[in-house]
This record gives structure tokens, C-alpha cells and sequence, in this order.
């Protein structure tokens, strides 16, 4: 009887390596590693090195800038709702067309402007007021004295209202150039 023919010889030679556990188990012997000639692979006609474009063509303009917001619930069901009214296909190109293309109102408060602005109501409410002083006087100067010595009584007055009524005028004026050279229109 020949070794090849033989019960206890293998048609290839194994090695038996334990595991993890301890138990043997068959394991081929290594082999020479055949080493791949890389002079060829992707080689165009010319014989130089041919570039293969693979993936998504890259873009002219690639939107690469993100800015983000926050919302609250009220907030974000009215942006959702502008958003379906508008039929854009995607939120960022929404918000890109309403930033962009709507015009926006910048405001920007002025304190000098203001403050400008209180004193001037303060001044209308002592108008105000005086006039209604005015008209109580007189009526009370008619009520106990009489007409004419109420009107003679009230030219005394007179003067400082006329004063008065000029006074408001000039500040009308000055609002009015204030508001053409200073208020954005």
C-alpha cells in the first residue's frame, strides 16, 4: 500500500491551531500571496494614468453657508403655513427667497430721536392743558362778572397768547424740518 492511498493521509496537508476555546480545528496552510501587477490597472490607450470621474457632478455655485433660527410653536405654524402657500420645494429655498428677495424693514431707534419725540408730546399736553385752562377762566370770569368785563379782563391775557399760539407754530416748523432731515422716509 502506497502513502497516497493510505486512510491516514490527506490529499493536502492541514495544520490544526486551537481556538478561542480550546478546541482544534483544521486550518490550511498559508499559501505564497500572489502580488497584483498594478502597471496595468487603470491604464488608458495612451498608456498614462486615466482619471475616472466618479460620484455627483460638483456644482458652479455650491450653497456651502448654513445659518440656523429658532422658533416657537406659534411661530414655526405660521412659518409652516407660508412655507405650503408658497410651493418652493424645500424650506432652504424659502427662506433663501424671502431673506433675498422680500424686501425687509430695518429699524433702527434713534435716542436723541427719541428723546425728541417725548418732549414733544409733553409740550402738546400742556397745550392742551393750558387751553382748557383758558376756556374755564373765561367762562368763570362771565359767570361772575359779566361778558364785557370778562373780555376786558381777558386782554390782559391776550398778549402772552398770542406769544403762545407762535411759540407752537415755530415748534411745528422745527418738528417739520426735524422729521425731513433726521426720519428715515
Amino acid at each position: 500500500m502506497s502513502a497516497k492511498n493510505s486512510i491516514f493521509s490527506c490529499p493536502k496537508p492541514f495544520l490544526l491551531k486551537p481556538d478561542v476555546w480550546g478546541r482544534f480545528s483544521q486550518v490550511e496552510p498559508f499559501k505564497k500571496k500572489q502580488v497584483m501587477n498594478m502597471k496595468h490597472v487603470n491604464i488608458g490607450e495612451s498608456g498614462e494614468k486615466e482619471k475616472r470621474k466618479r460620484g455627483r457632478k460638483p456644482k458652479s455655485n455650491p450653497q456651502i453657508n448654513r445659518y440656523m433660527i429658532r422658533l416657537s410653536e406659534k411661530d414655526n405654524e405660521q412659518f409652516l403655513s407660508l412655507y405650503r402657500q408658497s410651493g418652493k420645494r424645500s424650506i432652504s429655498a424659502f427662506m433663501a427667497d424671502r431673506v433675498l428677495n422680500n424686501p425687509v424693514k430695518i429699524v433702527t431707534v434713534n435716542k436723541s430721536v427719541w428723546d425728541y419725540v417725548m418732549l414733544l408730546s409733553g409740550f402738546f399736553e400742556q397745550f392742551r392743558a393750558i387751553k382748557t385752562n383758558y376756556n374755564q377762566v373765561f367762562h368763570a370770569l362771565i359767570r361772575n362778572f359779566g361778558e364785557q368785563k370778562a373780555r376786558f379782563m381777558m386782554k390782559i391775557v391776550e398778549q402772552s397768547t398770542l406769544q403762545f399760539g407762535l411759540l407752537k407754530r415755530e415748534i411745528e416748523e422745527i418738528t417739520t424740518k426735524f422729521r425731513e432731515s433726521c426720519l428715515p422716509k
